[in-house]
């Protein structure tokens, strides 16, 4: 061990000590300790501060640095602030090092939410129609969550914090925002997964503090029967999307507008249009194919649409050039469709906005006033499931036949060739 030199009666280190320091410890008084090796080849003293402590009874030593990096000035300021910081803490110095330490490695290390969102939207992508591609999970992150919280380390993120987000718009927006928080409780799960320290609780104490929501759902208006048979009579076969429209109406909306825009010929086989399920609503791979019965007018429109395609998809778009990189034909937007309704919104001078699918409450309300028994069969048609699981794993029909009749009958509607108010022969439904 070094020996210990006491200088003067102080026990204080002189800069004349550092010119001529030999292998030695020099004590500076109140624990600080001057560990040297003597002086280098440039004539410099070297060596480590040290500061010296007692801690739970037992001694302790903490290097402060080498003496060519500390100057003696600054040693001393160091073993001030550690005696002062024990004194008022009545910590342990090197525990608050380890301490400190981890907090910058953690700080280091951080994930803030907008690294982590895509991640967690990456996990779940395959359990999402067209893998997500339309943005609609993503949406209330971006616009919501990421402005206020994005910059954040994930592990810091508090209920407060998600409650400051979140408030503007909890009760102005509420559907938004409860898919926002819906989202956000997905991406700080999938954060936990991954082994960061995230407050798992943070998401239900935020939507404590929220408060409740007396938010009523406005559904869509529907379209009233007499306008049904209006609009469908003055749309015209030969363009492509209100080709689509008429189609889509014929159907009662049943299968709603993705099905009809994404429709292709190999879907088509005589009477029976087989909807695939990933164009189906409902969870990707966990949805079946869905049968609709074809009426003749169905049919014809098929049969014209077949003819000018692109791709095989009837209602391909007529944008120039060709898709790229294997992708499909592009197809009329669901927004072409709805801007025709827009129009005769406007033409009409209709009392409320109708749109696409204001025409399966139509159709839905239709068939409840002129077929009040066919309850499973109207549901059916509108590819809504009947019963609980037990009752559909016993009754599997789709009732196909049946939907062909209805359907037949409210073609012969939207043609003029029937009341809607005027009292049918009910259908026997098998």
């Amino acid at each position: 061990e070094i020996p210990l030199r006491l200088v003067g009666s102080e026990m204080c280190i002189r800069d004349s000590i550092l010119k001529n320091a030999t292998e030695q410890k020099y004590s500076d008084g109140g624990g600080l300790y001057l560990y040297s090796k003597g002086l280098g080849e440039d004539g410099r003293a070297r060596g480590s501060w040290v500061y010296r402590y007692t801690y739970l009874k037992k001694r302790w030593d903490l290097g402060l640095g080498s003496v060519e990096a500390v100057s003696l000035k600054d040693a001393r300021a160091a073993r001030d602030r550690w005696a002062a910081w024990m004194k008022a803490t009545g910590g342990k110095p090197h525990d608050e090092i380890e301490r400190l330490e981890r907090e910058q490695d953690s700080k280091r290390n951080a994930r803030t939410l907008a690294q982590i969102a895509p991640e967690a939207f990456a996990s779940i992508q395959a359990t999402l129609k067209d893998g997500g591609q339309a943005g609609r999970w993503e949406s209330p992150v971006k616009l919501y969550v990421l402005p206020a919280l994005g910059h954040m380390d994930v592990e810091a993120i508090s209920q407060a914090d998600i409650h400051k987000a979140l408030s503007p718009i909890w009760h102005s927006k509420h559907p938004t925002a409860k898919k926002a928080l819906n989202r956000l409780s997905t991406i700080m799960k999938y954060a936990a997964a991954s082994g960061l320290s995230v407050d798992l609780n943070a998401i239900p104490n935020a939507k404590v503090r929220l408060g409740a929501v007396n938010h009523k759902p406005v559904p869509h208006p529907a379209l009233p029967v007499p306008e049904a048979v209006r609009l469908y009579q003055s749309l015209d076969p030969e363009n492509t999307v209100q080709r689509a429209l008429m189609l889509y109406l014929l159907i009662g909306g049943g299968v709603r507008l993705k099905p009809v825009r994404m429709a292709h010929v190999n879907e088509f086989e005589g009477d029976v249009w087989t909807v695939p399920g990933e164009n189906m609503k409902g969870k990707e791979g966990k949805t079946d194919s869905f049968r609709v019965p074809l009426t003749d007018e169905m049919k014809a429109l098929v049969q014209r649409s077949a003819e000018d395609c692109r791709g095989g998809y009837l209602f391909s778009s007529k944008r120039d050039g060709q898709p790229a990189n294997g992708k499909r034909v592009p197809v009329i937007s669901d927004q072409a469709i709805e801007n025709i309704m827009r129009d005769c919104e406007k033409r009409w001078e209709w009392s409320e906005a109708y749109r696409p699918h204001g025409v399966r409450a139509c159709f839905r309300s239709w068939v409840s006033e002129m077929y009040p028994n066919s309850y499973a069969v109207a549901e059916t048609a509108l590819a809504h499931s009947v019963g609980s699981i037990v009752e559909r794993s016993y009754s599997r029909s789709d009732f196909l036949e049946q939907r062909l009749q209805l359907l037949q009958s409210w073609e012969r509607i939207l043609q003029g060739e029937g009341e809607s108010s005027e009292v049918v022969q009910l259908l026997r439904m098998r």
